[in-house]
């Protein structure tokens, strides 16, 4: 991020061609990751179904005639059943996100109209490449999350994610499940500065992102002079050596004074 950002927007806007304005290599162990932990929510949700349903069954089979009709009795009692929804939505969540992560980004211009991004993405069996091609417009970003941080080499690092979302705004879309996709902060951005994306999904202000990488930049530099103590030290040093040269020196004055004062009484 050494160039100034308003010059980064404009070398993009000035692009005839389509230019790849992100790429992300998907490692296999994400994809076998999300196989085994949605086997793991699985198994979970199968064994809990299990149980509660055994368990619901003894409690009611154990009650009387007057209390298996109360209907606060049965929702007390099969209600927990219901829980098992969690871990079997989260297994298929698992198992869906190796495909919704996308590995390209490509900004197409257009000589007449609002300009267009292309979504590459891996197909869940297969892992055939998938391309969405959307208006920017219709491409967003969650308001709440920022896409630069200031942190790391492009500026988007985050201790709290690894991805953030873009949402598919087009009206054509079939399901909810193809409106999300997750993008990799580890991937590489055009420019090695990912202020791009807050400003073409996010609706931020050149002007704006300019500041926050001042200040962010400012931040690093006060917290790097509040953590280098070498200034301090070097001055804590050399007063010290100040102080026990004078210390000496007036020792050996103290040491002639007496000498001489010997010598005095000396017939």
């Amino acid at each position: 991020m050494s160039l100034p950002f308003s010059k980064v927007m404009s070398a993009l806007m000035s692009k005839t061609s389509p230019e790849a304005i992100f790429q992300y290599r998907k490692p296999m162990s994400t994809k076998l990751g999300s196989l085994a932990l949605s086997l793991v929510f699985s198994i979970y949700g199968a064994t809990f179904a299990d149980w509660s349903y055994e368990s619901a069954l003894t409690v009611y089979e154990e009650a009387d005639d007057k209390t298996k009709k109360d209907w606060k009795f049965l929702i007390k009692t099969f209600g927990p059943m219901g829980l098992t929804v969690i871990p079997f939505s989260l297994a298929l969540c698992a198992f869906f996100a190796p495909s919704r992560i996308v590995t390209k980004v490509k900004y197409i211009p257009k000589m007449y109209g609002e300009p267009e991004c292309q979504l590459t993405r891996e197909s869940l069996i297969l892992g055939k490449p998938v391309h969405l091609t959307r208006p920017i417009s219709e491409l967003h970003r969650n308001e709440k999350t920022r896409v630069f941080t200031g942190d790391g080499e492009q500026g988007v690092d985050d201790k709290g994610s690894f991805f953030f979302i873009l949402t598919d705004q087009n009206i054509n879309v079939k399901s909810w499940v193809e409106r999300y996709y997750l993008v990799p902060r580890s991937g590489k951005f055009w420019a090695s500065d990912g202020r791009i994306f807050d400003a073409l999904f996010g609706g931020d202000s050149i002007r704006d992102l300019e500041l926050k990488a001042r200040q962010s930049k400012d931040k690093k530099e006060l917290k790097n002079i509040k953590q280098d103590r070498s200034a301090l030290n070097e001055m804590i040093r050399t007063n010290y050596s100040r102080a026990k040269f004078h210390s000496g020196l007036k020792k050996e004055v103290e040491v002639s004074k007496n000498i001489v004062n010997q010598t005095k009484g000396l017939p």
